[in-house]
């Protein structure tokens, strides 16, 4: 079984059994947590997606051992969360001899399963908007959803200008005091604005921002300041929505909202082709996938949390299926292109996904 929590020391190589797969962990400790967002189509992202493929996909998940999940109120309009809680629900409730695990109405909190999981087995992390509601009304939603689970991190999903962000986060940190979340977090914050809630005395126990090559800005100053003050760094979309694979050269073979990114847009689109190219000559001298390239890099980076994502039980097994201890030359080159895009795209947008705050 994967070991979810990874202590291994720097830079060093080491064997998981899933399935043989071989995992290679730059961070003396790392989690790994499987994303939903591509549970179901959401705001115009992973449109077509089969929810019974999604399905399958979190349970081989459970199967190869991981344990920690995030998702958001907003993904797929509440479905993700609901399917995730159903299908952890499977695994608590027991296995039948070949495998099968059957449904059940509920499994007690604490109690013993049939398949040797609790409740608590899980890590269940969700997301919220600003909202004129209160954050502990907001919050029930997400409970009533993913329950009988409980939520480890709540997140603020996106900041909104105009809105009093900080006052939210409050209201947030009650609902910690009060027991009935473990943490709050900031998700897709820029640098400037987490700095500003920290000068004002929030106590913030994660960030989950977008970390891949495809998107570098801030990246190092963040990592910095959120070590200093103590603040757990959650990288999301590793692969760069999985562009990085490089299957996508272009926004014609997209038929969702990515082929709007910005890497589509002409000033982007040479250092974003060189960028493939770079992970492609890699890939090829590795004997590896582009996307294990992209993974490797991004472990490299430390954070204490990635979040990979996967629409099939071939792509989940292939993000798990683990990195490549690149020499410090190759991470530097990685690290050019990755720069050249990053300057290319100040000229069209200050986040991956152009949002207006």
């Amino acid at each position: 079984m994967l070991l979810v929590f990874l202590k291994w020391p720097l830079g060093s190589s080491f064997k998981l059994n899933i399935n043989n797969i071989v995992f290679t962990s730059y961070n003396t400790f790392m989690e790994l947590y499987l994303g939903t967002w591509q549970v179901a189509p959401s705001d115009g992202f992973w449109t077509g997606q089969d929810l019974s493929e999604s399905v399958n996909v979190i349970s081989s998940a459970v199967r190869l051992g991981v344990r920690g999940f995030d998702t958001a109120q907003s993904y797929g309009k509440g479905q993700a969360e609901q399917t995730l809680s159903k299908v952890l629900r499977r695994f608590c409730d027991g296995a039948s001899g070949d495998g099968a695990f059957r449904d059940s109405a509920s499994c007690t909190a604490g109690a013993s399963c049939t398949a040797g999981r609790t409740l608590q087995s899980f890590r269940i992390d969700t997301k919220i908007m600003p909202s004129s509601k209160a954050a502990s009304d907001v919050l029930k939603v997400s409970l009533n959803r993913l329950s009988p689970f409980s939520v480890d991190c709540l997140y603020l999903h996106w900041l909104r200008t105009g809105f009093d962000n900080a006052g939210y986060l409050r209201e947030m940190a009650k609902l910690k005091e009060a027991g009935l979340i473990g943490g709050i977090g900031l998700c897709n914050a820029p640098l400037d604005m987490l700095q500003g809630f920290v000068r004002d005395g929030l106590k913030v126990d994660r960030i989950q921002i977008p970390i891949s090559l495809l998107w570098t800005r801030d990246l190092d100053e963040t990592l910095a300041f959120c070590r200093e003050k103590g603040i757990a760094v959650v990288a999301y979309s590793p692969t760069g929505m999985g562009l990085l694979s490089g299957k996508y050269r272009g926004s014609e073979s997209l038929h969702d909202a990515r082929a709007g990114l910005f890497c589509f847009k002409e000033i982007c689109l040479k250092p974003y082709l060189e960028l493939l190219e770079l992970l492609s000559f890699l890939a090829d001298k590795h004997g590896v996938s582009n996307t294990r390239i992209a993974l490797s890099w991004v472990a490299s980076k430390m954070p204490d949390i990635i979040v990979i994502g996967a629409r099939s039980r071939e792509q989940l097994e292939e993000n798990l299926s683990g990195c490549v201890a690149l020499s410090e030359a190759e991470l530097s080159d990685l690290d050019l292109a990755a720069r050249g895009l990053d300057l290319a795209s100040r000229a069209v947008c200050d986040n991956i996904f152009s949002y207006r705050w």
